[in-house]
């Protein structure tokens, strides 16, 4: 059978289905619905039959995995004889599919369904698209159908995964999903492979290129001395490379030009050599300078610049990150920045927010999405996982984590490169310190995803004339100004909520003013109510620090918390005078 990898072995292997459909299987292109269905009974049984030979659910076909959230896919599970035994259509466009026989129960059989991505799967072994005009039938040809053929423990062909998405979808988005179903199958089987050989230690063998991208990849059991027994090439879409053939037998210590990730039940090789293969990790960043969202956030003072260096520094060798600090204080809007200024940005990212309720088991899934990357990390593709409000996280939950962190852990150490890693942030809603002492999360969790701790610092002691001058340009709307009085009340209050609050007040002025000019008038009574309480603590606090520190303004900050620019704004206000 022809190479199903080049291109024009694709062609050739859509235009010989075309050809058979027309004069061997005497199909007529018009047809406008040429998909049998199964009766629920059979259906049932089917299902029943093709679960009790995987084992039961397989993980790794969930359509958590492979669905795009808020995307128009729909996923397709069929046995080997083509019959669709689980489909996954996304709410709202369930009409679309069903529409075209695209649903549960049909039957993809190239001699009644024409040529499709499922049949072709099936015959070539290997990952098909079939998009528009490939399609036989003329009612498929709005669809692509993207199809990879799922193998048991002894490599023989027992169903498939097919997306279904539109024929107009660009030649980037086809090979990502092509890459996703060839990532699942390869899991697939490598579960099944390991359940089959339960009894023995497994063991991944990879080969690399010198820039450690993966080549090939062969999943082999052995018996207690180390000596291989079964071996399963895991990519078939490829030619085995000379190095992963002929395997029987040989011992694991003597593969010397594979890469090699052993599991249980032996951990430890016998024998085997343990190669330095990892080269030194270089200080270097992606870039020399920190994008504008970072370095805007770096003029506002308070530390951030030398905060934002240590962040790009260690995101850049995937060491987990806490972000932590009040509430308000930008965590999200500095993880974007972050996320965006490092490249890191991409399909594969998973958020979740602990802060919210779960149901339905959603925060397992997401752990799961985020084992599936950590296990087949997509080539120059970063994959991460960004957990909000972590200390909101239940103790159910929290469990949870800790034994992902922990396989994180685990993972690292046998990653030679580290760019290939998970991305993992976590943000706190409250300051490291806080965060610490509560107890609210375990020592061991707390310190495993607080291997880098960024204490974002609140806006009071930050440069607020940089601040608000950020917030108003991203309210007022062109024309519009403030009053100098009016901008020197902002910069004299306190912002106990920090952004959020400096953000709602400036939109309620906006809405309440005459929308032109803001005018101190305009601005909420709270500000002057807040002012009004704390004026006499705060002159005399001024007075004290100022005494303390023999009228340093610098070291008056830091003992009230306040940036340089504000004390001075208050000692002008109160016409203060250093003393003779």
């Amino acid at each position: 059978m022809a190479d199903p990898t080049d291109n024009a072995s694709k062609k050739h292997l859509i235009r010989s289905s075309q050809d058979r459909c027309s004069y061997q299987h005497g199909l007529s292109k018009t047809t406008t619905h040429p998909i049998l269905r199964l009766q629920e009974t059979e259906l049932t049984r089917k299902r029943d039959s093709f679960l009790e030979r995987i084992g039961g659910i397989a993980p790794e076909i969930n359509r958590a995995y492979l669905i795009p959230d808020r995307s128009r896919y729909c996923l397709l599970i069929s046995d080997a004889d083509g019959f669709v035994i689980e489909a996954y259509v996304p709410d709202g466009y369930e009409r679309d599919f069903e529409r075209s026989g695209i649903g549960l129960g049909g039957l993809w059989d190239e001699r009644m369904a024409g040529t499709n991505g499922i049949d072709m799967a099936l015959r070539s072994g290997s990952v098909v698209t079939v998009t528009g005009p490939d399609h036989f039938h003329r009612c498929f040809r709005d669809f692509s159908c993207s199809s990879v053929p799922f193998r048991d423990a002894q490599n023989n062909i027992i169903g498939t995964a097919t997306l279904v998405g539109s024929a107009s979808r660009r030649q980037e988005e086809i090979t990502w999903c092509e890459q996703m179903l060839r990532l699942a199958s390869s899991r697939f089987q490598v579960r099944l492979f390991r359940n089959f050989h339960a009894d023995k230690m497994t063991a991944r063998l990879m080969s690399r290129q010198a820039d450690g991208v993966r080549l090939f990849e062969t999943i082999v059991a052995c018996d207690e001395r180390g000596h291989i027994e079964a071996n399963l090439p895991l990519w078939p879409d490829v030619p085995v490379p000379a190095e992963h053939q002929n395997l029987l037998e040989k011992h694991l210590a003597d593969l010397k030009d594979l890469t090699i990730s052993v599991r249980g039940p032996v951990q430890d090789v016998p024998r085997r050599r343990i190669r330095q293969l990892i080269p030194p990790m270089s200080n270097s960043l992606p870039r020399a300078r920190p994008s504008e969202a970072l370095a805007s956030l770096a003029r506002q003072g308070g530390g951030l610049d030398l905060l934002i260096e240590r962040a790009r520094k260690v995101l850049n060798h995937r060491i987990p990150l806490l972000v932590c600090g009040e509430a308000g204080v930008g965590k999200v809007q500095f993880v974007q920045a972050l996320l965006g200024d490092l490249g890191l940005i991409s399909p594969l990212a998973l958020a979740f927010d602990c802060a919210q309720e779960a149901g339905e088991d959603r925060f397992r899934i997401i752990l799961d999405q985020a084992r599936f990357h950590l296990e087949y990390p997509v080539e120059r593709c970063a994959a991460s996982m960004l957990l909000h409000n972590v200390d909101k996280l239940s103790v159910s939950d929290q469990g949870e984590l800790e034994v992902f962190m922990q396989d994180v852990e685990h993972s690292c150490t046998r990653q030679e490169q580290p760019l290939s890693r998970l991305v993992l942030i976590f943000t706190a809603d409250r300051e490291w310190a806080s965060l610490r002492d509560s107890g609210i999360l375990g020592d061991k969790l707390l310190y495993l995803i607080g291997q880098t701790v960024i204490d974002l610092p609140p806006i009071r002691t930050r440069d607020l004339s940089k601040v608000l001058d950020i917030l108003l340009k991203e309210e007022l709307p062109d024309g519009s100004s403030i009053s100098p009085r009016a901008e020197s009340k902002l910069l004299e209050h306190n912002w106990p909520g920090n952004f959020r609050e400096m953000r709602s007040v400036i939109r309620e002025v906006l809405i309440c003013s005459n929308g032109h000019r803001i005018n101190l008038t305009d601005l909420p009574q709270r500000l002057f109510e807040t002012e009004t309480k704390g004026t006499h603590c705060t002159v005399n606090s001024l007075r004290d620090a100022l005494d303390s520190t023999d009228w340093n303004v610098t070291k008056a900050a830091k003992l009230l918390g306040k940036s340089r620019a504000t004390i001075n704004r208050w000692i002008a206000a109160e016409g203060l005078r250093r003393p003779e």
